[in-house]
């Protein structure tokens, strides 16, 4: 069996779960999809290469911002507006890792974070073009080229095929070259320059994937909402989520994200639901200490976990098969 044949099933539950869902369980299966997807973009570089980037939220916001001012002010369909958040935040990903990855580890940490929060800081101090902290508001014309619905349901099937290019991407890197050079460089750089690996143009290139499959999540995210202001797109608090669900899902697997997603985006939304009105901050506090208590007990990620357990089920299977064809036999 392929080692993401777990995930598959997984995948397949989100599917039933659509049938006879309302908004909100619709809005929430979005939610999954899309971060699982933004996740795994961050994991290529975070989780294969053991690059920590806290900038993922500047390639997300500079695929919202790029595809909402070129449909607001030139007309461009936002799915061409999406390739060219995709094509700008890719030459911004390698021009920012050509400088960045010559610094190692927190020091790397925090220069991708001043990176993410100097883009919050262009936008919310270029009015001209942002219209800064009151955001953008997207003309509400439905239609497939607008990217526009009148139902979640067209979002929830345009953002699992946006998870399953992620996905597809990361499981080609894993097997590739690439795949090998960046391990090599998160196991032992030294070493891996020494037998002539490139880690520095792998990292480049890893870099650009990331940053690419970012922005087109931000131009999903936009359309979704009709609306983005600065902090909703290069806030902190969106920078630390998608390394946060990959590390919860399993770092440098292509479907530990998702095992991530689909803990966190649900949780999020339900304690929110449950005791966000009771007390305020309430379902932050008991959503942290479920993460810790996740992260302590489960180091290593759900999926590792959820494909160990799997596996020893099917062995179990098999082997009770074999018992009993055996016994038959005498």
């Amino acid at each position: 069996m392929r080692k993401f044949d777990a995930g598959i099933f997984l995948i397949m539950l989100i599917f039933m779960l659509l049938y006879n869902s309302n908004n909100f369980v619709m809005g929430i299966i979005f939610q999954a999809l899309l971060w699982a997807a933004l996740a795994g973009s961050w994991n290529i570089l975070g989780g294969f290469a053991g690059q920590f980037s806290i900038a993922h939220s500047a390639f997300i916001g500079i695929g919202a911002y790029t595809s909402s001012l070129l449909y607001i002010h030139l007309g461009v369909s936002p799915w061409l507006g999406m390739l060219a958040g995709a094509a700008i935040s890719c030459m911004i990903g390698i021009f920012l890792g050509a400088i960045c990855f010559k610094l190692k580890g927190h020091f790397f940490v925090l220069a991708t974070l001043a990176f993410g929060q100097l883009m919050l800081i262009i936008a919310v101090y270029w009015r001209s073009l942002t219209k800064g902290s009151e955001g953008l508001s997207l003309p509400f014309n439905t239609g497939f080229l607008l990217m526009a619905f009148t139902n979640r349901l067209p979002y929830v099937i345009i953002a699992f095929l946006y998870l399953v290019l992620v996905i597809s991407v990361t499981i080609y890197i894993d097997k590739s070259k690439l795949g090998y050079f960046l391990t090599a460089y998160r196991e032992d750089d030294d070493a891996a320059r020494i037998v002539g690996v490139n880690t520095f143009r792998a990292r480049l290139l890893a870099s650009g994937i990331s940053s690419s499959l970012a922005a087109v999540g931000g131009t999903l995210y936009a359309q979704y909402m009709f609306y983005i202001d600065p902090i909703n797109v290069f806030g902190i608090n969106i920078a630390a989520q998608a390394p946060l669900i990959a590390i919860v899902g399993g770092l440098g697997t292509s479907m530990g994200p998702v095992f991530g997603a689909i803990l966190i985006l649900p949780l999020t939304q339900l304690l929110r639901a449950w005791v966000g009105g009771s007390l305020h901050g309430l379902h932050l506090i008991i959503y942290g200490v479920i993460l810790i208590i996740v992260l302590f007990l489960i180091p290593e990620g759900l999926y590792p976990r959820f494909q160990q357990a799997f596996y020893r089920l099917i062995k179990r299977e098999e082997k009770n098969a074999g018992t009993k064809k055996s016994v038959k036999g005498v």
